[in-house]
């Protein structure tokens, strides 16, 4: 008898046992891929320059890009790229942005893009994202400019929405809010301030991003042929119908 209890529960142990690596195995893994591409504009860049004569904040909506991540562990696996249009830079003042665009500075005829992408995470306050939970993070990345790369330190803030009725409202999916800034010097990429220029413009600049970014998204294809325009037919007036009968 203490034998048959023994070996039953032996057999029970046998089958718990299997029954948690069964479980362990259905572990849900919360890697997560956010696109940033919105089509309403809403994802916004500044570019300022706090120089001592003058403040300058150039702004765009063109930002594009993805964000991927594993909500457990965010140190491990995170990786991000991001694009920016510079050619729809704006800074409120028309004849400062032509001067702004042109070769003298961002050259965006030949380089209309700057791009981000991150390196390493080298500190997070906590290693796990939860539903409306926020992290702090810092990290270095490449940023190129003019077609120059050079690394910048980088500190953003993230916050996860599990989607809902409510996200839904605002994009597909679970939604990552996504604030970062980091300094570059247009030195570093080749930009020369003019001494005439030199108390109007700083060679620091301040690069901030307040964006949204959606597991839901899907980004859009900037190099597809835009869609002909479809023709209407005309329709001759009823009346010049009639006479023609």
């Amino acid at each position: 008898m203490k034998r048959f209890v023994m070996g039953a529960l032996i057999l029970s142990i046998c089958f718990a046992a299997v029954g948690f690596a069964q479980e362990a195995d259905t572990v849900e893994v919360r890697d997560a891929k956010f696109v940033f591409d919105d089509p309403v504009g809403r994802n916004i860049v500044t570019f300022s320059s706090h120089a001592p004569l003058e403040t300058v904040i150039g702004r765009t909506s063109a930002l594009y890009g993805h964000l991927f991540l594993n909500l457990d562990s965010l140190s491990e696996k995170t990786e991000a790229y991001f694009e920016c249009d510079l050619s729809t830079l704006a800074t409120g003042v028309r004849d400062r942005d032509a001067d702004m665009l042109s070769d003298k500075y961002l050259a965006v005829d030949s380089f209309p893009t700057a791009t981000f992408k991150l390196l390493t995470i080298k500190k997070t306050d906590f290693e796990v994202l939860n539903n409306e939970g926020q992290v702090i993070l810092s990290g270095r990345g490449e940023f190129n400019l003019r077609g120059v790369l050079d690394t910048v330190n980088v500190e953003a803030t993230l916050t996860y929405f599990k989607e809902n009725k409510v996200t839904a409202t605002r994009l597909p999916g679970d939604i990552l809010k996504l604030k970062a800034d980091f300094d570059i010097r247009m030195s570093n990429y080749g930009i020369k301030i003019p001494d005439t220029a030199f108390l109007m413009l700083d060679d620091r600049i301040h690069v901030e991003i307040n964006a949204f970014g959606a597991t839901g998204v899907q980004p859009i294809d900037r190099n597809a042929p835009a869609a002909m325009p479809v023709e209407m037919p005309v329709e001759e007036p009823a009346d010049k119908a009639v006479k023609g009968e």
